[in-house]
């Protein structure tokens, strides 16, 4: 708690937000099958959304002591109320024939489709600034001469043919080709359709190699292989052109006006290409008892649609544009084992590993750097020749021998003229555990996960600073301090080992300062890495012998469960889970005071047969 923040106990009973959803799904299929050969499919279903939402400020008046005494910074508080409410709809229908035939030993299934996708969204809004009566949060309820209002209209479709051919041999030989035409309206015209091609084959030496036919150590050993094209749009309705929104004020005193939005969009955006590889094996070995299976991909992305930022300069904060090219390498494995089964017990066991590494290939013939954040002392980038996302920020200036150049009067640190790159975002290593344990009617399943090599920037961290209120603040009882592993120049272009210059000050003139402390970014970089428990649930399962004289009751069930319950991090990173990010973009890897801390889930559940 401090002079900069609200105390969250007023926060809590001063501001409210209620939200209301109600959500409706539905789905209907037709299926015809009119020869042995020739089936038809036709299917529709529905997705809707509708919702209501209601923010409430308290009427609050500080005492004449607080409004003379605290510099402006304390205003009372007029109160307000804001309600909204809208909707969003998806209609999918579906139409697809199947030819399937088998001709001696080979087997031939055709599929042909074609999907339409129609999105319909509303949401409509009202608040006003000071209420008349405390207490009475109505929009009529206020102050002002006239609410503010805002309203937001949606559509989006998209219509898709496809086709696939699946043929196989024996039932050992199986090749697949497929192919997939879209087209998207949040796309100019001469730029919506795109299409998308894949086709894999697949080998199950078991059953083709006569002498691995009922081994008792390898029971199934699949090869397979594959190639793929796939498009993406990333972009929601009217996206392709900079809008404007009404300000009144603006750019007279009185009257309507409008404001632009803040992002430019280059000219024919295209759709974001991935076209890829993979192969890899399925085994079961041991009678059963083992699966096995390793993958490894190769894929490369184009023109990634990103709102990258641009200079203030242009009038602009943002311009939405394809960027260049990214390649995505790594392997996938996975093994379980079924270690114990019998009348009583069951344990099985089971890990899976992921090895993933992203690189920028190119961004443009003009570029090599486009930030995909603003604002900060650290940005998330696609830096050419590194891994994407990066980070990219401020560090200290430092000697030949790596140590800190401070001033030799003022003991302060200096800082780097250039930027540069800090670390990736993107885990590199994915390690997930899993057990299953069953003892007569009773179950225990624990799924953990371990993420490493990569880093986070903690924002939040250097706002801790500035108040006061980080642990590290106390390191030197606020006092001066020497710089750890520092030095200076002698005045003859040679560093010498910082033993007793000391900051000037140890308090808010150091920790506070955004230029020796809080803006050098890499005081604020942490590794990612973590050890988390995902899940934890035990479950009972009622004798089927007590329920023997049930006619009605077939089966009960009851289950406890946990989920996001254990967190281990690396000792310098005390401040959040590293998963949480104040973007759901590209933009990964900063953390700020805009997220909630994280959350453990915890439920129970009765389930019941009939």
């Amino acid at each position: 708690y401090n002079n900069y923040y609200g105390n969250p106990y007023f926060l809590i009973d001063n501001y409210r937000n209620k939200t209301r959803n109600d959500y409706l799904t539905g789905n209907m299929d037709v299926q015809w099958k009119t020869t042995d050969w020739l089936t038809l499919i036709a299917g529709a279903n529905i997705t809707t959304r509708n919702f209501s939402n209601k923010s409430t400020t308290g009427v609050f008046t500080y005492s004449d002591y607080v409004l003379a005494n605290f510099n402006g910074s304390q205003a009372n508080v007029a109160g307000g109320v804001s309600d909204g409410a809208g909707f969003s709809t998806t209609v999918i229908g579906d139409f697809k024939a199947i030819f399937s035939k088998k001709v001696d030993d080979f087997g031939l299934r055709m599929t042909v489709g074609n999907q339409i996708i129609n999105r319909n969204g509303k949401s409509i809004g009202v608040n006003i600034n000071g209420l008349v009566i405390p207490g009475l949060y109505n929009v009529s309820n206020r102050t002002d001469a006239f609410p503010n209002g805002s309203e937001s209209n949606s559509q989006q479709r998209e219509i898709g043919l496809w086709g696939q051919f699946v043929g196989d041999y024996k039932n050992f030989l199986f090749v697949t080709l497929s192919g997939r035409n879209d087209w998207v309206s949040v796309l100019d015209p001469d730029k919506n359709s795109f299409f998308y091609p894949a086709a894999d084959v697949s080998f199950i030496a078991t059953d083709a190699i006569e002498g691995l036919r009922g081994s008792h150590y390898l029971n199934m050993l699949k090869l397979r292989a594959g190639w793929s094209k796939s498009g993406n749009v990333n972009l929601g309705p009217y996206s392709l052109q900079s809008t404007f929104s009404q300000a009144n004020g603006f750019p007279f005193s009185s009257g309507a006006g409008f404001t632009i939005n803040g992002t430019m969009v280059a000219d024919g955006l295209r759709p974001e290409i991935t076209t890829g590889i993979e192969a890899g094996f399925d085994a079961t070995l041991w009678g059963n008892r083992i699966d096995a299976s390793f993958t490894y991909f190769s894929s490369e992305t184009r023109d990634q649609i990103i709102p990258t930022g641009v200079s203030n300069a242009t009038g602009y904060t943002t311009l939405r544009q394809n960027v260049g090219l990214v390649t995505n390498k790594g392997y996938e494995s996975s093994i379980d084992f079924r270690l114990v089964r019998n009348t009583d017990w069951m344990v099985n066991l089971g890990a899976n590993y992921t090895y993933l590494e992203n690189i920028v290939v190119k961004i443009s013939d003009d570029q090599e750097k486009v930030n995909i954040s603003t604002g900060g002392a650290a940005q998330v980038v696609a830096f050419e020749g590194e891994a994407f996302p990066s980070l990219f920020g401020t560090v200290y200036d430092r000697d030949p021998q790596g140590r800190i150049i401070v001033n030799p009067q003022t003991g302060y640190p200096s800082v780097a003229s250039e930027s540069v790159l800090l670390g990736n975002t993107q885990p590199k290593h994915r390690l997930g555990l899993n057990t299953y344990l069953q003892y007569k009617d009773f179950a225990l399943s624990v799924v953990a996960e371990y993420r490493a090599g990569y880093y986070i920037y903690n924002n939040a961290a250097s706002t801790f600073d500035f108040s006061g209120s980080a642990y590290n603040t106390i390191w030197y009882d606020r006092d001066r301090f020497v710089i750890p592993n520092s030095s200076y120049d002698d005045g003859t272009g040679n560093y010498v080992a910082n033993t007793n210059i000391t900051v000037r000050d140890g308090g808010s003139g150091f920790w506070a300062s955004g230029a020796y402390n809080r803006n050098i970014s890499e005081n604020y970089i942490y590794k990612g890495d973590f050890w988390k428990i995902r899940e934890i649930a035990f479950a009972y399962t009622l004798p089927a012998r007590i329920l023997a004289g049930s006619n009605f009751v077939k089966g009960l069930q009851i289950s406890v469960q946990g989920r996001n319950l254990f967190l281990w991090t690396p000792k310098a990173n005390i401040y959040t889970d590293p998963e949480y990010n104040f973007s759901d973009s590209n933009a990964m890897g900063i953390t700020t005071l805009g997220q909630t801390p994280p959350t453990r889930f915890m439920g129970a559940s009765l389930t019941v047969n009939f």
